[in-house]
């Protein structure tokens, strides 16, 4: 090969003669099957080929290939060309179909083994009856000595094909098929692809394909299921099962079979007759709803095949426990993270979490009846069937004919689960959920479990009406023992509708009373909407365990709903979640997780209140699909701290004193429920500072604000009265100070100060200590060096001078530290972003460190800042060097820069 500037032609061609689909034939095709050493007799161009029907997405249309090549006097191969600018992946379905066509038409075998794709920058080889590649060539990959080429000839060339005759060839399928388990990165890449797959050659929408994916794993569900206890299956014991794949209805050798009777077997047998088995079950009142009664797999044989051969090989029914009961959230969060579904995510550690708080009841005698009424794709449903079933199987007093009766009345009896959701219809999925993990997805309801009163539509079908109709007698009875839930965050109603007022109007927490009078509010979270619904659908002593919105417990608009918690509920724990627990689902708001006990009469007394805050349960989770060796790491300790959790509640249930740090009063929940108003308090180790002798003080005796008079903190001070800028009258141009978290100031927006947003700006100064209102919880607080002297500063920061003794990176220091930055967060009030201003700061105490440790901080800081000032100078340094020396420094660059950068 001709080497130009490292790639630019192969042992065919220049690459910049490649442009259009004829180029791509004349200089790449041709020479290719030449140097595959085909006469010219064995070349059949697309003009001498038969037209035949192929499928192409979900539409049949006339097609034909661009050259077949034969062996013997038969079509061995073909190949599809395209112009350089096209994708191959949109065509792979129709080549596919037409070796199928030609194998179809011969009795004696497959002839047709591979199909070739190539836009001459990009050339793929596929099976005949496989949807991936097996090899893949770049432009350059064509050359004497590739091994690529070498594979390439040797599979395709006419004396490869000779020695290999079809006429006497073993089925291309094995005679026995591997499953094996896999992890959930696998699994993540699998969905993803066939998503793709679908996605593209279907043409559908993000939700659409979706519900036709989920009827395809269904049924590899169904079969993997049917796998695991087939007696010719051999099970290894790392979990992989070999088995006959005469055996395995979910797979490509399957569909071969099934091919004589219909073109897509998948759909027209397998699919066609799940329906009609499920539709048995609905009529003896045994399932509800998954699929509706004429309901087909509207997908193509092709892209059947496609994902058949993708997950065959995959073991979905026996998935890791972490997975196990989060197929479709999986599938959803591959494929359709950030399409407005991230209701539907609850982090595994999550519901496991909140499963264990829960405290599941399972005995001879009693099983606790649970409902989630938000259940979405039926995760909280899953892990309670599967904690319950796994208190019965520990049971050693139980005999194994109890065990399977126990287990098979908690799977139909005693598992509730409610969606409202359409599109996707989440009901039906947790349906399916319940199905494939114990058969109990007859109670499983799709209604609105927010309307107390089940208001039927004259557009219901009479389906939907009776199972409303069943789930509004099973309300009224109050016969659930533990709620398990996760409501959505952000939903309202609102009085605007006929609808949502009507429903509204059935919540006391829709009304605000004061005194006498009864005003109806605007508008009502369904979060708070079903603190109440769930009080209504509870046993009297039974349990509500939520995750709940840390506004809620502590925000000032949110006090009646506080009040009206105490008033119906003993609160028995909360626990505080991480900020960034629902990062997957892309919910940017602070959670907890809360007990409640519907009180047995109205006079019962609250009591001391089990409470914990969490740093990992819940970040296990990422909104990434790629997963990194972190996420492990991050899944380890989230169980870790999942056991801990539950250990010291059960502890606390049971008096032990083991949970005696983590125990409030009753009345530490009088106004704000949080964890971090009752449980914590900021000065915590002051005492401790004292008697290891340390002096302890507070932050005013070692900082004074620059700007603000220490005796009214509304008043300015005048002794920088030339640094305050009224920004109103005032034309300067200015710019703005900025502090990163890391403590780092930097120089921001150059405006007029007139333009700005803020009344009064700052002028700082080298030396001064700057503090975010915002961000210092973060470590947003920093020391002004010489360079930014002259910045301005906007009321978002507090401006300050150290007192005299105090060198102000030893304050800098001090305020960053974690004791500090946490004392900070415990002291500021607010819900969301934690503001703390000079008020909170300046009563942090904190130790005084010795003359020695000061200045050996101070000197330490010092030597940093030098070392970065000499960093910045070396790089400012080298760049001028080489711009001046090869004049990559000129004012024409410069101009042009100035010219056409794009906007900021």
């Amino acid at each position: 090969m001709t080497e130009v500037h490292g790639s630019r032609s192969n042992m065919f061609c220049e690459r910049a003669v490649l442009g259009n689909e004829a180029s791509v034939e004349q200089f790449f095709v041709n020479r290719l099957i030449s140097a595959l050493d085909y006469a010219d007799s064995q070349v059949r161009p697309k003009e001498s080929l038969d037209e035949l029907m192929v499928n192409q997405g979900r539409s049949r249309k006339r097609y034909r290939p661009d050259y077949a090549l034969e062996v013997d006097g038969t079509v061995r191969w073909v190949i599809e060309a395209k112009a350089v600018s096209e994708s191959l992946e949109p065509f792979v379905g129709q080549a596919a179909s037409y070796c199928h066509q030609l194998n179809a038409s011969h009795h004696d075998g497959n002839p047709v083994t591979h199909f070739l794709m190539t836009n001459g920058l990009m050339t793929e080889l596929y099976e005949w009856d496989r949807q991936d590649p097996i090899l893949r060539l770049s432009f350059t990959d064509f050359d004497e000595s590739n091994p690529k080429w070498k594979q390439l000839k040797e599979t395709l060339s006419p004396d490869s094909l000779s020695s290999r005759r079809w006429a006497v060839q073993p089925s291309l399928f094995e005679s026995s098929l591997i499953i094996k388990q896999a992890s959930i990165s696998e699994i993540n890449a699998a969905f993803a692809w066939c998503h793709k797959l679908i996605y593209r050659r279907e043409n559908y929408s993000y939700s659409a394909a979706f519900m036709e994916f989920v009827k395809v794993v269904f049924l590899k569900l169904l079969s993997d299921k049917a796998v695991h206890s087939n007696s010719k299956a051999v099970f290894a014991g790392d979990g992989t099962i070999e088995i006959p794949a005469s055996e395995v209805k979910f797979s490509l050798s399957w569909i071969e079979r099934m091919e004589e009777d219909s073109p897509n077997p998948v759909a027209d047998i397998r699919f066609r007759n799940l329906v009609r088995d499920l539709e048995e079950e609905i009529r003896q009142h045994k399932k509800k709803r998954i699929f509706g009664p004429d309901e087909i797999l509207d997908l193509s044989p092709e892209t059947i095949k496609g994902v058949v051969g993708k997950l065959e090989k995959i073991d979905l029914y026996s998935m890791d426990s972490d997975l196990n009961g989060r197929l479709f959230e999986t599938f959803l969060n591959a494929t359709l993270r950030g399409k407005d579904l991230g209701q539907f995510f609850t982090p595994r550690s999550v519901v496991k979490l909140a499963t264990r708080l829960a405290d599941l009841k399972v005995s001879r005698e009693h099983v606790d009846t649970v409902i989630d009424a938000c259940c979405g794709t039926g995760g909280f449903l899953i892990e309670s069937l599967s904690d319950m079933w796994g208190k019965v199987d520990s049971n050693h007093a139980i005999s194994p004919t109890e065990k399977s009766r126990i287990r098979d009345e908690i799977a139909t009896e005693h598992i509730f689960g409610i969606d409202v959701a359409k599109e996707p219809a989440l009901a039906r999925i947790a349906r399916i959920n319940m199905y494939l993990h114990g058969d109990g997805g007859s109670r499983v309801y799709q209604v609105d479990a927010l309307d107390k009163r089940f208001h039927s539509h004259a557009a219901e079908s009479q389906e939907a009406r009776s199972e409303k109709d069943e789930f509004k007698r099973i309300a009224a009875k109050q016969a659930f023992d533990v709620a398990l839930t996760n409501p959505p965050f952000a939903k309202e109603y609102a009085r605007k509708t006929d609808a949502e007022r009507q429903i509204l109007e059935q919540y006391e927490l829709a009304y605000q009373t004061t005194g006498r009078r009864r005003t109806p509010v605007a508008r009502l979270k369904s979060s708070m909407m079903f603190i109440e619904r769930y009080h209504d659908l509870l046993k009297p002593g039974g349990r509500l365990v939520t995750v709940i919105d840390d506004s809620i417990l502590g925000g000032d608009r949110e006090e009646r709903v506080r009040s009206f918690i105490r008033e119906k509920f003993i609160v028995v724990a909360v626990v505080s979640l991480p900020g960034d627990a629902f990062q997957r689902s892309q919910a940017r708001v602070k959670t907890s997780i809360v007990v409640l006990q519907k009180k047995n009469f109205p006079e019962e007394e609250q009591r001391p209140v089990f409470m914990y805050y969490c740093t990992r349960v819940g970040i296990d989770e990422v909104a990434r699909q790629r997963v990194l060796p972190i996420d492990e790491l991050n899944r380890k300790a989230a169980e870790e701290e999942t056991e801990k959790v539950a250990t010291l509640y059960q502890a606390f249930l049971s008096g032990d004193s083991a949970a005696s740090d983590w125990i409030v009063p009753a009345d530490a929940i009088s106004e704000r429920m949080d964890v971090k108003a009752c449980l914590p308090s900021a000065g915590r180790n002051v005492e401790r500072w004292k008697r290891e002798g340390h002096r302890v003080a507070e932050v005013r005796e070692l900082l004074r604000p620059a700007f603000l008079d220490p005796e009214d903190a509304s008043a300015l001070s005048s002794e920088r009265s030339e640094d305050v800028i009224l920004a109103a009258d005032s034309d300067e141009m200015v710019t703005l100070l900025r502090v990163r978290y890391d403590g780092t100031p930097e120089a921001g927006e150059t405006i007029a100060a007139s333009d700005s947003t803020y009344d009064t700006l700052y002028r700082v100064r080298a030396g001064d200590i700057v503090i975010s209102h915002i961000n210092a919880v973060h470590g947003a607080i920093a020391v002004i060096p010489e360079q930014l002297d002259g910045l301005v500063a906007t009321k978002e920061y507090t401006v300050c001078r150290p007192r005299v003794g105090y060198h102000p990176f030893l304050i800098w220091q001090m305020l960053r530290t974690p004791e500090a930055r946490a004392d900070l967060l415990l002291s500021s009030t607010g819900m969301g972003r934690t503001r703390v201003d000079w008020n909170i700061v300046s009563k942090l105490q904190l130790p005084v460190p010795s003359e020695e440790v000061s200045k050996a901080t101070v000197d330490a800081i010092q030597k940093a800042r030098d070392l970065e000032q000499q960093a910045r100078e070396l790089y400012q340094s080298a760049g001028t060097s080489l711009g001046t020396a090869l004049n990559l420094d000129n004012q024409e660059a410069r101009a042009l820069l100035a010219a056409f950068k794009p906007p900021r």
